[in-house]
């Protein structure tokens, strides 16, 4: 990691921390963070279009704060009484940072096209809800992927365009970042075998290597094998050792 990107994260980390900040939110305790997995892959799709470094800055403190304000309602039934209602509008305070760095920005179009995104974001969350434990480990991945990835394919679609290369690329980054949080970050409540992420995340490799290289996409490609292999690699090795068990 480049000093440059490194000292441009703790920017845009801290901006969003002061639009997530609130002193009644942070009385009651309510404790907040930004993913850095959306930065990382969020900074390799603006590069990628060579958006300026100020520009970036902008509209990753606003999808940060979207991002937050969505999984932080993730977290409402691990609490009880007035904290539920808390996280609630901790959630929603975050989104109304967020539409106000874009409107800030004069990024009507972008905004649109991620609220378009939290709409599928929100259904498939409904769709793991309600279908709990009849879903499938391919369709329970297929949500999560949804959850985890949509803010990211929207800003790329806005970016770099409706289709190409950087689809499989965000993709790949998603699904070995779901399989990193639901099979090692949680391994007693992961909803599928180790034998089936170690597959998914080869194959997801194989179709990457395969795509013929381009400027666009070359950021993407970067980030997604130095984020991808220590993953694959440690889920080949639980493989093994699940195997020799």
């Amino acid at each position: 990691m480049t000093d440059c990107k490194e000292s441009l994260f703790r920017r845009v980390e801290r901006r969003a921390m002061e639009h997530m900040h609130h002193d009644y939110l942070a009385s009651r305790r309510i404790s907040q963070s930004v993913s850095r997995f959306h930065f990382d892959v969020g900074y390799a799709i603006l590069t990628a279009a060579d958006v300026t470094e100020s520009e970036i800055e902008e509209v990753l403190a606003a999808v940060l704060l979207l991002e937050q304000g969505l999984s932080i309602h993730d977290h409402v039934d691990e609490w009880e009484g007035e904290k539920q209602s808390l996280i609630v509008l901790a959630g929603d305070y975050d989104s109304s940072k967020y539409y106000f760095l874009l409107a800030g920005l004069n990024q009507s179009r972008l905004m649109y096209v991620l609220c378009d995104a939290v709409a599928r974001i929100n259904e498939a969350k409904m769709t793991i809800v309600l279908e709990g434990g009849r879903l499938s480990s391919q369709d329970y991945m297929g949500l999560m992927g949804i959850v985890r990835g949509e803010l990211l394919k929207a800003l790329a679609s806005y970016y770099l365009g409706e289709d190409g290369a950087w689809l499989t690329h965000v993709q790949s980054l998603v699904q070995a970042h779901v399989v990193q949080d639901e099979l090692l970050a949680r391994r007693s409540k992961h909803n599928f075998t180790i034998r089936q992420a170690s597959e998914w995340l080869s194959d997801s490799m194989d179709r990457v290597v395969t795509l013929p290289s381009t400027a666009l996409v070359g950021p993407l490609y970067n980030f997604l094998v130095e984020y991808f292999r220590p993953i694959q690699e440690t889920v080949e090795h639980m493989h093994l050792a699940e195997g020799n068990q």
